[in-house]
């Protein structure tokens, strides 16, 4: 199927690696200890590959089936008539490459509906970043000029960019993004310290903050289902243009499906981390599955998230703030690692 696949909108590079490395991981398993070829593309898909080393075949052969159902899920159908009639609006539907979306961009009702869903799928694209090792990290900040930098082509997720539901996702991209242009201006302005040892310092912290934009992504999706679980049972379905079980299955359980994958033993460990923080998402969303009908589940999903809102609001906040105080404490050490090798 996936051979015939045709995508409504071309999928990131990132998505591309990603469903080759799984591929390869599940036919030929680990990949061999030195490349042949010295191309650039080459070397990318063989660095997506060696990332996957570890998996066994079968869990790597679970893991395409499940990134496939997400990229045809988010990237649709050539054959689908909307996506074809008007392909900037297909684009909406994508992760946007996580790096930043398409200029000039309408907002519409249809494309505001995706954007939550669009959040969920950035997620395998964040671990794919945050799994960078540092010398590959290292590379790349030195082949890239300041107007490339990664983090400044970001843009909220979880709602409409510029919006005040978007700030506190755009303080942290902010923030990431300072970060970023410290490690890419600093040379020559910071005496007597070589610019790999300030970025090496400042590589946690760089993971650190993908995590917390992932955590960020699952909780706004998490809150944001248990309002529209509310709307749509005060109001109706016709009037919010939503149904119960459309929330719940698109939504929540997705969400709930992406906090699982974040605990995998193949995920980097900012992302472990992130996955084990928001362990009782999932158990919150398996208690209110045996409910039965999805009537008392979206009641008893929405009573639960809202009795549990000093988790969300108050101990989240404080781990991710440890979190980055550990991030300062790593990147010490890797900067005295990389000033010994000097």
């Amino acid at each position: 199927f996936m051979r015939k696949w045709q995508p409504g909108s071309a999928p990131s590079n990132r998505d591309k690696l990603e469903l080759y490395a799984l591929h390869k991981q599940a036919i030929s398993g680990d990949a061999p200890e030195s490349l042949t070829t010295q191309s650039a593309a080459e070397r990318a898909k063989y660095q997506a590959w060696r990332n996957k080393s570890g998996l066994s075949q079968s869990e790597a052969m679970r893991l395409y089936l499940q990134e496939s159902e997400r990229q045809v899920r988010v990237y649709g159908h050539q054959q689908q008539s909307a996506l074809a009639d008007n392909p900037q609006a297909a684009n909406q539907r994508t992760p946007l490459n996580t790096p930043a979306a398409l200029e000039g961009s309408a907002n519409g009702g249809d494309q505001q509906q995706q954007q939550q869903p669009r959040g969920l799928a950035a997620i395998p694209l964040l671990c794919a970043a945050a799994s960078e090792s540092r010398q590959a990290y290292l590379r790349r900040l030195a082949n890239t000029r300041v107007e490339q930098a990664w983090w400044a082509r970001q843009e909220p997720l979880t709602a409409t960019p510029g919006s005040v539901f978007a700030l506190p996702e755009a303080v942290l991209i902010g923030f990431a993004a300072l970060v970023e242009h410290i490690s890419l201006t600093a040379e020559g302005y910071v005496p007597m310290i070589p610019i790999d040892v300030l970025r090496s310092f400042l590589w946690p912290m760089h993971n650190s903050l993908l995590s917390l934009w992932m955590a960020y992504i699952l909780i706004a999706t998490a809150w944001t289902a248990a309002i529209e679980f509310t709307q749509t049972i005060v109001w109706g379905s016709r009037r919010t243009g939503l149904s119960l079980d459309t929330v719940w299955k698109e939504e929540v359980v997705w969400c709930a499906q992406s906090v699982g994958t974040l605990t995998e033993a193949h995920q980097p460990l900012t992302a472990r981390l992130t996955g084990l923080f928001l362990w009782p998402y999932g158990l919150l969303v398996s208690l209110a599955n045996a409910m039965g009908p999805v009537l008392w589940k979206s009641l008893f999903y929405t009573a639960l998230v809202c009795l549990t809102w000093w988790f969300w609001l108050a101990v989240l906040p404080w781990m991710g703030f440890v979190l980055l105080g550990l991030s300062v404490m790593a990147g010490n050490c890797f900067a005295v690692i990389e000033l010994a090798g000097a």
